[in-house]
Parts: structure tokens; C-alpha cells; sequence
């Protein structure tokens, strides 16, 4: 046999060898967000920078100088804590960061009031990940969370989506979209969406707030239940994270997919380091307390890039990975 009869074979053992993987992961479900496409005439963009240095604790750690791209646009610039509601060129003194003491075993956490916002979004975003699954992080797809503000207003997009030879035994396709206003608390939802198609078939289910009458209808068919005053959905969470003084320990959260309304407890971590397919990143973990039977998510934000999320792991109900998306672009406006 000529060594490219060998090698023909080669490619077809090694093609098979993946379709099978790919039959054989077929079965289990995964959940993660989608967004919308890319908003227009964005200026910014994350880019690979230098080796980070050794991790400071977050009280010593200092922004570091954004790169520029070739054509003189610059990168996304590190920034810490710009003041979401004070006008920009007096911005008021951040109080010292106090560590806060870990929860205790057996105790309830408490929900917490909502503190002043620490931070503000850009007036358009757009991120987009790399979508694995399971444990063998097989990239199977592509993730694009996207925002816009207008004046009190927000809009945000979400859609994963299979690509590749993952689409041929799996096509998957879940959209979030959540539209809302800006408050001197952060993001309000008042109606949030959830449509998932796998292999022809379609989930969908909603999420409509009536903030004068503190309720919320969820579900398909709706049903209308009380909705805490700082009740968010699955996209804005991430996000209103974001806006909020983090420090670490427990706090509690009402969050909906528009199906059910629950309170996650969510454990703040330490900054740690996160690996991406352009660079590593200094990201602050954000993790929900695992329930018996139960999906859970985890995600990471990353402070020197306005606390985006950068990580998004998901759980199915057995408490094993059913999805992981890694950023590997931001773009952002520059107001």
C-alpha cells in the first residue's frame, strides 16, 4: 500500500474515532446561555497582552496599561471600580474592601440589601466563547453574549449554539434575551425569554415582571407568583454581578430561567487565575452551591475587564460538567 493509501486510512480511522465520541456524549443535555448577534460599530477590543505577573491579593493589585491594535484603536483598558452613578470626573472614594468572614456550616445564608453599585457597563458589549462539553472539554460550539444601553434602558442577548461536526449528532441552539431598565440598584428585568432547540424539537418560556405589583408570570403557560425587589433572570445576573461590590462569602440571589423563580446561594471567591485561548486572565469566581438533583452554574469575572464574565461552567442534575464556555473575544464601546 502507498504511504497515501496509509494515510487516507489514517484520516478516516481518526474521523470515525470523533463522530463516535461525539454519538457517544450525544445523550447528555447541556445548558448554556446564548445572546444575540454582535451589536454594530464597536471600538474596542480585548487582545492578547504580556505574561501576567504573580497574583497580589486584590488590595495590592494594580490596572495594568491596555495594549493598542495596529491601526491605533485601543484594547479594552483595565479598569477597576468607575462609579456607575456619579458623573465620571468626580468620582466618589471607594471604601476599603473587608473580607467577609465564610459562612458557617449548617447556617442560612442571608439575602443582602442591595449595596451601592461599584461599577457601570459600557453602552455596547459583545462577548464571545468557545463551547465545550463534558468532562473531555470537546469544543462543540460557540457561544455570543451581547448588550446595548439606552438611556434607562438595557437589552441583552444571549445564543450557544453547536457548530461543526458536534451539529451533525446534536444540533443545539438555546437563545436568552433579557430586556429591562437601569436602576440606582443596576439591571431590573421586566421580561426575560428562554427558547432551546434540539434535534427539530423547541422549548420555550418566559418571564414577565410587574414591578408596581411586585410579581413575575413564568412559565409556559404563565403562571404569576411574588417577585423579590431584587429578583434577576439568568442573563442579567451575570451582569448585575458584575455592577456590585464583591467580596468574598455567601449571598443569595432570586433568579429565574422562566420556568421557575429560585433563590441560588452563591459563594464569592478569591481572585484566581483563569486559562483562555488568548491569554490567561485574573477572574474572581463566582459559584452556586450545589443542590441534590438540581442543575447549578459557576462563572468568573474578571476585574481588570469592567467584571465581565469570562467562564461559565454548567451542571446537569447528577452534578457532572454539562458545558463549559471560555471567552475568547470582548469588544466594547468606549462610553
Amino acid at each position: 500500500m502507498t504511504a497515501a493509501g496509509v494515510a487516507r486510512k489514517l484520516g478516516w480511522f481518526v474521523a470515525l474515532s470523533v463522530c463516535a465520541h461525539l454519538w457517544l456524549l450525544y445523550g447528555v443535555p447541556f445548558e448554556l446561555p446564548r445572546f444575540k448577534p454582535a451589536p454594530p460599530a464597536l471600538q474596542a477590543r480585548l487582545l492578547p497582552a504580556d505574561p501576567l505577573p504573580p497574583v497580589l491579593p486584590r488590595a495590592q493589585s494594580k490596572p495594568a496599561p491596555g495594549p493598542t491594535t495596529a491601526s491605533g484603536v485601543p484594547s479594552l483598558p483595565p479598569v477597576d471600580t468607575p462609579d456607575f452613578a456619579a458623573p465620571r470626573s468626580a468620582p466618589e472614594p471607594a471604601a476599603p474592601e473587608a473580607p467577609a468572614a465564610p459562612p458557617v456550616a449548617g447556617t442560612k445564608p442571608v439575602a443582602l440589601p442591595a449595596p451601592p453599585l461599584a461599577r457601570r457597563l459600557p453602552r455596547k458589549g459583545e462577548i464571545s466563547y468557545v463551547l465545550y462539553f463534558g468532562n473531555d472539554k470537546l469544543a462543540v460550539g460557540q457561544t455570543t453574549q451581547s448588550w446595548e444601553l439606552s438611556g434607562d434602558r438595557y437589552h441583552l442577548t444571549s445564543l450557544s449554539e453547536t457548530t461543526g461536526l458536534a451539529a451533525l449528532f446534536s444540533r443545539q441552539r438555546i437563545a436568552y434575551e433579557s430586556h429591562g431598565r437601569l436602576t440606582a440598584d443596576g439591571l431590573k428585568p421586566e421580561r426575560f425569554t428562554n427558547e432551546r432547540v434540539r434535534s427539530g424539537s423547541s422549548e420555550k418560556a418566559s418571564a414577565d415582571f410587574d414591578w408596581a405589583k411586585a410579581t413575575v408570570a413564568i412559565g409556559n403557560p404563565p403562571r404569576s407568583i411574588t417577585a423579590p425587589a431584587d429578583a434577576q433572570d439568568l442573563v442579567s445576573f451575570m451582569y448585575q454581578l458584575g455592577l456590585l461590590p464583591l467580596t468574598p462569602g455567601r449571598i443569595e440571589l432570586p433568579i429565574t430561567n422562566g420556568w421557575k423563580l429560585e433563590r441560588y446561594e452563591l459563594d464569592i471567591g478569591s481572585e484566581e487565575i483563569v486559562e483562555t485561548p488568548f491569554r490567561a486572565l485574573r477572574a474572581v469566581p463566582v459559584k452556586q452551591v450545589r443542590r441534590a438533583g438540581q442543575e447549578t452554574i459557576e462563572l468568573w469575572l474578571a476585574p481588570a475587564y469592567r467584571w465581565l464574565p469570562v467562564r461559565i461552567r454548567f451542571f446537569n442534575r447528577e452534578g457532572e460538567p454539562a458545558g463549559e464556555q471560555v471567552v475568547n473575544d470582548i469588544r466594547v464601546s468606549e462610553d
